[in-house]
């Protein structure tokens, strides 16, 4: 099984040269224009929701069954009951992820999108979720709160959904023996909760779909914090670093290249992240200094991408 990961949000920055500055009272005024959610935006962001926990339910029935070893077919209700256990926890750490996103942003006053979920007919139901701001951040303090809400609040969901499934968890000895088995890689979080609850494994841990809902939400984490382009961790590292996160970016994208010879989904997201391009757009009012409570959240960020971070996610 192949699990390709999308980036699964959208923020458009608005790039402005140095003589091409705005006064903050006029750009107010712009991100308040059209603030509120419309009618349409609403029904489609609902639509998308339903149709990714049916997707997600359908593919967390075939891992419920495959599990418990049942002989479910779809047309049993017991089948998308046994789903529940995967898609429930996997929305919830990603409408986490993107609830944190949209409440920052509008705290702030950003004109955004309300989440969008998509459905894919994947190994995993769905590609992600984004939200579309469509407004420019006013300060690094903006840009930083809105880029750092998600990851948090995603992380925060995650870990206990994946505590849970790892205790429903079971070792099996002769699991992988089969050469076409797929296994997955362990991010350190998951390597630190499985020693906690089984020790020394002895063979192969059958993951509960509720652990692989938590697994899911880590790599998606990790993803998402990488210190690039326009995703979370772009945000955060050039809130922090202004131009110099430029040569934090280049440096991962070398490293992408380095690790796609041993996961070749890398080449996928290198050549995404090229297509967004590497380096974050510059902003209005860059050079305004982000203070310290906000630079430690960032070494948070960066430990929370350490536990996460799986550099082969999937060996085959």
């Amino acid at each position: 099984m192949d699990y390709n990961f999308q980036p699964h949000r959208i923020i458009e920055i608005y790039p402005v040269q140095e003589h091409e500055k705005p006064k903050k009272d006029i750009i107010t005024l712009i991100k308040k224009a059209n603030k509120r959610l419309t009618k349409k935006q609403k029904i489609l962001s609902f639509i998308l929701f339903f149709l990714t926990f049916l997707t997600t339910t359908f593919i967390g029935g075939f891992d419920y069954a495959s599990f418990y070893k049942l002989n479910y077919g779809i047309l049993n209700l017991r089948f998308w009951a046994g789903g529940l256990w995967y898609s429930v926890p996997l929305m919830l750490i990603l409408a986490s992820h993107e609830t944190g996103h949209f409440l920052t942003a509008t705290y702030y006053g950003i004109n955004c999108t309300p989440p969008y979920f998509v459905p894919a007919p994947t190994i995993i139901g769905t590609f992600g979720a984004f939200i579309k701001i469509k407004s420019p951040f006013l300060s690094k303090k903006e840009l930083f709160d809105v880029g750092i809400a998600g990851p948090l609040a995603g992380f925060i969901v995650a870990v206990p959904v994946l505590i849970i499934g790892v205790f429903l968890s079971r070792p099996e000895i002769t699991l992988f023996h089969n050469k076409e088995i797929i296994t997955f890689g362990e991010p350190l979080l998951y390597k630190l909760i499985v020693l906690i609850k089984f020790g020394t494994v002895k063979g192969d841990l059958m993951l509960h779909p509720t652990g692989f809902a938590g697994w899911i939400g880590l790599l998606v984490t990790a993803l998402n914090l990488l210190p690039v382009s326009q995703l979370d961790g772009g945000h955060i590292s050039y809130a922090v670093f202004g131009k110099k996160s430029f040569f934090i970016a280049y440096a991962l994208g070398l490293l992408l290249i380095i690790l796609s010879i041993f996961y070749r989904g890398w080449i996928i997201w290198l050549i995404l992240l090229i297509i967004l391009g590497i380096k974050h757009p510059r902003f209005f009012f860059e050079e305004e200094p982000l203070d310290k409570k906000r630079k430690i959240l960032a070494i948070v960020a960066l430990i929370i991408f350490i536990l996460s971070f799986i550099p082969i996610p999937v060996k085959f």
